[in-house]
């Protein structure tokens, strides 16, 4: 193989690699990050570290260490992150496959609703609020949470976590 062949080779190698990273997502990067450590900034700049426990299209689980700051909050140690609440993903892997069909389907209300069905506790970090009870309902976009006797609707669209609430205030 003369030199400019070679050369044209690797071109070809590294642009076909190019358009297989650009078609990756960022669920797949998560989905693949299973089991690793990450610390994640949501968008009011709250940071979640743990361990990706799970995830799906459209949010991941993060098993996170039960830190001092994380019982001041009230929040237990596994948080529910929305996709579109990550503002900065550190620790992920850079090469995934695409999740498969069950794991595209799972969305943010899938989670909720199995929340909801264990009747526990949780704490909705939203923007501009933090809605502490128990989640009642769960609609197309928005989840509804009883705190204290008023019920309280939350669009998805507003959620930056959702965490196990603790007796802690």
């Amino acid at each position: 193989m003369s030199h400019a062949d070679r050369e044209a080779f690797e071109a070809e190698v590294r642009e076909r690699a190019d358009a297989e990273r650009a078609a990756v997502t960022l669920g797949a990067v998560i989905a693949a990050s299973a089991g690793d450590p990450v610390r994640i900034t949501v968008t009011d700049g709250t940071v979640v570290e743990g361990v990706v426990t799970d995830s799906a299209a459209q949010w991941l689980s993060v098993a996170r260490g039960g830190t001092h700051a994380d019982r001041a909050h009230g929040y237990g140690s596994e948080v529910l992150v929305p996709h579109w609440a990550i503002a900065v993903l550190e620790g992920p892997r850079t090469a995934a496959p695409e999740p498969g069909p069950v794991q595209r389907r799972l969305s943010l209300g899938h989670a909720l609703r199995a929340l909801a069905a264990d009747g526990a506790a949780v704490v909705i970090h939203a923007h501009g609020a933090n809605v502490r009870g128990s989640i009642v309902a769960v609609g197309a976009d928005y989840v509804v949470v009883d705190g204290t006797g008023a019920k309280r609707a939350v669009p998805f669209a507003a959620i930056l976590t959702v965490a196990a609430a603790t007796d802690a205030t």
